[in-house]
């Protein structure tokens, strides 16, 4: 599990973006310690989509 502060992704996009493309796993993010945003990448999220049928 790959777990970031929120201000990681304003210097490190390109690090993140790397980080779920090679791992297949998604990026946590918090904000002030706190869970705040998951980031993955766009087939991860299309398969979810339709895995689910949404």
């Amino acid at each position: 599990m790959n777990i970031k502060p929120s201000a990681f992704i304003r210097n490190n996009y390109n690090e993140i973006s790397s980080l779920c493309k090679e791992t297949g796993e998604p990026v946590y993010l918090t904000k002030n310690g706190e869970g705040d945003l998951v980031v993955n990448i766009s087939a991860a999220f299309s398969e979810i989509i339709i895995s689910t049928n949404i």
